[in-house]
């Protein structure tokens, strides 16, 4: 077969490539099956509160006039952040007080929780609130009987859990 014949055919093969090409990419819809389903999806988020404690006091100082008065005022005693996605809320949750305190009172806007020495929690619910809530607590600390003025350890612990 002469060359000039062989390079004609090629050129009408590469020519004829695109068009082949389109007529099958254009067909290949009309053989394929179709099918459809449904598929259901749930999504459980688990409740997470995380509390940061910015400011509060490594210990208190109890004066002569604190001990005559019966209790210690620490206004803004704990600073605090709260983030939480549970849309029920949170608590704050104190652990109880010990000597030389009886009793904290914490209060936090409008709520007041009693905290007593002893084996039980005391809590302070909040609600939910986009993008977390920044608080100060307010405590006064009544003094057990025997009390003499000094420093001692700031005797409120304070933990965040979702509602």
């Amino acid at each position: 077969m002469p060359l000039a014949l062989v390079e004609s055919a090629m050129r009408k093969q590469t020519a004829l490539l695109p068009v082949l090409l389109a007529a099958i990419a254009i067909s290949a819809p009309l053989y394929a099956g179709s099918s459809s389903a449904q598929m259901n999806v749930s999504v459980q988020v688990i409740a997470r509160t995380i509390l940061t404690i910015d400011a509060q006091p490594s210990a208190v100082t109890v004066t002569a006039a604190d001990v005559a008065r019966g209790y210690v005022e620490v206004p803004q005693a704990v600073a605090f952040r709260v983030r939480s996605n549970s849309r029920e809320g949170y608590t704050l949750t104190f652990q109880p007080v010990a000597f030389p305190f009886s009793t904290a009172e914490v209060r936090w806007d409008a709520q007041t929780a009693i905290v007593q020495g002893g084996d039980w929690l005391s809590s302070l619910a909040h609600p939910y609130q986009p993008g977390g809530s920044v608080g100060s607590l307010a405590v006064r600390l009544q003094l057990a009987s025997g009390v003499e003025p000094g420093s001692y350890p700031w005797p409120l612990r304070v933990a965040a859990s979702s509602l």
